[in-house]
């Protein structure tokens, strides 16, 4: 049976629609609902079910789709292990990460490359479900973001937890300690990290500001973290970020205190579940998680 038929199919369940599938594919629909019909000619069984907007396998047809993929996994992860034992680890990895894990990242690119110096980076960046959709999409051979996960096609390990801070500009005299009560922050114009799709830091920090009695007043949302430490650097407010983020200004630029009580952000790596990843991508991984944990 042609590999292809098998790719073909899978992408079809995966979007849900031939027309999608197509597009995906980047062909015309006419000859993929050919080649769909070949295939259940082929088999002798009826693999998708047609009778709505969206194509819903049969029974035979999940039991096909999942075994297709694992096909098309170990195909892959074949080609790959047999590149690598040919030519040795090279080639690039591209790794997605939110902004405010980017520190993460100098020692164990630094530690890599020393290793493994044919492997060069691609550093893409986004919030937590864009970094999801990026391994989905398979733009990325791992990611590092903050947790929750929304997807459950997805492995994860964490990595740590950062407690939460307030980060005041320079000449304001709100923090004078290493903590700060949230309660304090009361009347303060705040900006805080708030991603898409998830209930996040965001969720976490005004929830707790509501336990102790008031709404925070919050003058300014933004996924991105050093667009906030920016506005920090310019006098507009105080950020709520995770610990880790101020690593992302010089040191000493920028004051900061822990929030009391402790609010935690966990942080993860994370890869496909069920897909074999390259090994330079076990060997990036594990590093990460050695040079954190």
């Amino acid at each position: 049976m042609d590999l292809k038929k098998l790719l073909y199919f899978v992408t079809i369940v995966d979007e849900g629609q031939i027309t999608r599938a197509a597009q995906r594919l980047h062909m015309a629909q006419p000859p993929l609902s050919l080649q769909l019909k070949a295939l259940e000619h082929e088999l002798g069984v009826q693999l998708l079910d047609r009778n709505n907007s969206r194509v819903e396998p049969t029974q035979a047809g999940w039991t096909f789709y999942y075994r297709a993929k694992e096909i098309l996994n170990s195909v892959d992860g074949l080609v790959t292990e047999i590149k690598e034992l040919g030519m040795g680890v090279r080639g690039k990895l591209s790794i997605g990460t939110v902004m405010s894990c980017v520190s993460y990242l100098p020692k164990p690119i630094q530690i890599f490359q020393t290793a493994f110096p044919q492997v060069t980076f691609r550093l893409w960046e986004g919030d937590s479900p864009q970094v999801e959709e990026l391994l989905r999409n398979r733009l990325i051979d791992l990611g590092i973001t903050r947790l929750p996960i929304e997807s459950d096609d997805i492995e994860m390990i964490r990595l740590s937890a950062e407690p939460l801070v307030a980060v005041q500009p320079p000449d304001w005299g709100v923090l004078t300690n290493e903590t700060i009560s949230i309660h304090e922050l009361k009347g303060h114009p705040l900006m805080a990290l708030h991603g898409q799709g998830s209930r996040g830091l965001f969720g976490m920090f005004t929830e707790m500001c509501q336990n102790f009695g008031f709404n925070p007043e919050i003058i300014c949302e933004s996924p991105d973290v050093a667009t906030l430490l920016t506005l920090v650097d310019s006098g507009v407010g105080i950020a709520i970020v995770p610990k880790l983020a101020v690593q992302l200004r010089p040191k000493g630029t920028l004051s900061y205190a822990e929030i009391v009580p402790q609010m935690t952000s966990d942080t993860a790596i994370i890869w496909p579940k069920g897909r074999k990843i390259s090994k330079a991508a076990e060997h990036f991984k594990r590093i990460l998680i050695d040079a954190i944990q």
